[in-house]
């Protein structure tokens, strides 16, 4: 269904993000680089501490220093020809590979070819675990750079907690009963490495575990997420797997951590759980959860969003609820509506694929804004919902309203750059929500 895709995509957009802003091992994956994967498919897995960073002279430029050329004063990367830099490591103990070199020193193909100054200050001030395999020149290299490392920092001060899962998961692998339970008691919603990894095992590699998994455990992922932290990464990972793992009542705890949490991303994760969980059953809860919202306008949004992200669609859950649906958001369609909640009925509307039903209030909200005290967001979201409003299931055709939309920019030349743009991507031109941001 639509609804699974779009949010898988939202997921793993949360999901990067925070490395798409850091200077930090930028070009990695996390549910590919989780401390499991890279404990499988390292050559050596060892904790050591980062002793130093030597030059190694060259005769030729060399494809280190090309690859990774000098980069805001060698804070990013720090490639210089003619020379590669290597770190050396002091291993104490080996956890994966040859025994013998605990007590020894390994090198590696310094990380961006940064200089030791450059490195986190958490690799530089003590002991981690490094995830190390050999390129083709036989030389190791730190597997997916930073993200191959985890300190004690990253380990919420206690390395040794990660060690003793990683020895582990090597003996007895994380897929069997035991092993859930063991990444279930390492998920202790402290932001750490190791918490942080389990929770995306379970979420995007959930067919490798669901097979094993008992219902207490399912239950224990539901509890787990109700606990987690709003805006933390291991709340959108357990969001997902919630829905991936359903456990009795999954839908009813899942409702109660969406209401309870107003960001975009729990209610994007969250509905496209819902949906995991019994799509037509969720559909009905939110429209009945809007009934008993009251004045509690944060509930309110919430609900209105999830509604627009999962779609109630006639052919498939049936007219009444479409009905109702496309009712309800009608209904927030004035400029009396709270203005928060007013745009996140805009981007729903948009997003149900309204046909005519909208068309009348949304036209009213765009003529009456000299007068109606709508904002440039709230006229602006309203004509990118005129322009999404198409005939039912052909996205191909043109605006019902395309008259209208002409006479609208021939008229105001500022209105008319927003029909332009959402004439040719109606769908996906943006509208302002309540939290600020495009959506």
């Amino acid at each position: 269904m639509k609804t699974k895709t779009t949010f898988s995509i939202l997921a793993l957009l949360a999901m990067v993000l925070a490395a798409g802003v850091s200077a930090e091992a930028r070009e990695y994956r996390p549910n590919a680089t989780t401390v499991h994967k890279l404990t499988d498919s390292a050559e050596i897995v060892i904790v050591a501490r980062l002793d130093r960073v030597e030059n190694i002279d060259l005769t030729e430029v060399g494809l280190d220093a090309a690859r990774y050329k000098r980069l805001d004063d060698g804070l990013i990367q720090d490639g210089e020809d003619y020379i590669r830099r290597e770190g050396v490591l002091s291993v104490n103990s080996v956890i994966k590979g040859d025994a013998s070199l605990t007590g020894t020193e390994v090198r590696f193909v310094s990380i961006r070819q940064l200089k030791l100054p450059a490195y986190d200050s958490d690799l530089r001030g003590g002991e981690a675990v490094y995830f190390l395999s050999k390129r083709a020149d036989g030389r190791y290299i730190v597997i997916s750079d930073e993200r191959g490392t985890v300190s004690a920092a990253e380990s919420a001060g206690d390395l040794n907690k990660t060690t003793s899962f990683l020895k582990e998961h090597l003996a007895t692998g994380s897929t069997s009963a035991t092993g859930i339970t063991r990444m279930l008691n390492a998920i202790a919603l402290d932001a750490s490495r190791l918490s942080v990894d389990c929770a995306i095992e379970l979420s995007w590699h959930h067919e490798s575990y669901a097979p094993a998994m008992t219902g207490e455990q399912r239950q224990r992922i539901l509890d787990l997420c109700k606990l987690s932290h709003p805006g933390s990464e291991e709340r959108n990972q357990l969001l997902t797997a919630a829905g991936r793992h359903p456990a009795e009542g999954a839908l009813e705890g899942l409702l109660e951590v969406m209401l309870g949490d107003p960001s975009w991303s729990t209610t994007s994760l969250a509905s496209m759980s819902l949906e995991y969980v019994n799509r037509g059953l969720a559909i009905t809860r939110l429209l009945e959860e809007y009934e008993l919202a009251g004045e509690n306008g944060e509930a309110k949004i919430v609900i209105v969003r999830s509604l627009g992200l999962i779609r109630p669609k006639a052919d498939y859950d049936g007219p009444a609820v479409r009905n109702d649906t496309l009712q309800l958001v009608n209904e927030l369609l004035v400029a009396t509506t709270d203005k928060d909640l007013l745009r996140e009925a805009l981007i729903a509307s948009r997003d149900l694929r309204s046909g005519t039903s909208h068309l009348a209030n949304l036209k009213a909200l765009v003529d009456n804004r000299a007068t109606n005290g709508l904002t440039n967001a709230e006229v602006n979201g309203a004509i990118i919902a005129i322009c999404a409003a198409r005939e039912a299931g052909d996205f191909d055709s043109e605006p019902i309203e395309k008259a209208y939309l002409k006479s609208l920019a021939d008229s105001d030349p500022l209105l008319k750059q927003v029909v332009e743009s959402a004439g040719k991507f109606p769908f996906s031109t943006l509208i302002q929500g309540a939290d600020g941001k495009g959506h």
